[in-house]
């Protein structure tokens, strides 16, 4: 079973929002106290959800709350951003940890790695 943790980043594999990077905020599982009581085919499609932000359309106040399967979680995390990771607290946190993640990207696609 995998595990997710606050602060990790993942991107969306499904759904309008395909590609889109988040922070991980937290995992939920998938039934709840309003839905007792529905019928099976509910109960065995739920699953395990994770609540995902990006600053920007999806603060910390209002994350997207997405299907675990319908993500992937990225798991090599550059030494400069892991330090942002730790002090999630506003949205402005969340954009800089995607922004330096973004230009990390980019930055070892081109070759040009410090």
């Amino acid at each position: 079973m995998k595990t997710w943790t606050s602060g990790m980043l993942a991107v969306s594999l499904a759904g309008h929002d395909k590609g889109t990077l988040y922070v991980v905020l937290t995992e939920k599982s998938g039934s709840s106290s309003e839905e007792e009581g529905v019928s099976s085919w509910k109960e065995r499609d739920s699953g395990a959800y994770v609540l995902l932000a990006d600053g920007k359309r999806r603060t910390l106040d209002h994350p997207k709350r997405k299907k675990a399967k319908h993500i992937q979680v990225i798991t090599h995390i550059p030494e400069q951003i892991s330090p942002l990771m730790r002090e999630i607290t506003l949205d402005a946190h969340v954009r800089k940890i995607l922004k330096e993640y973004s230009a990390y990207q980019t930055d070892s696609i081109s070759g040009d790695k410090q």
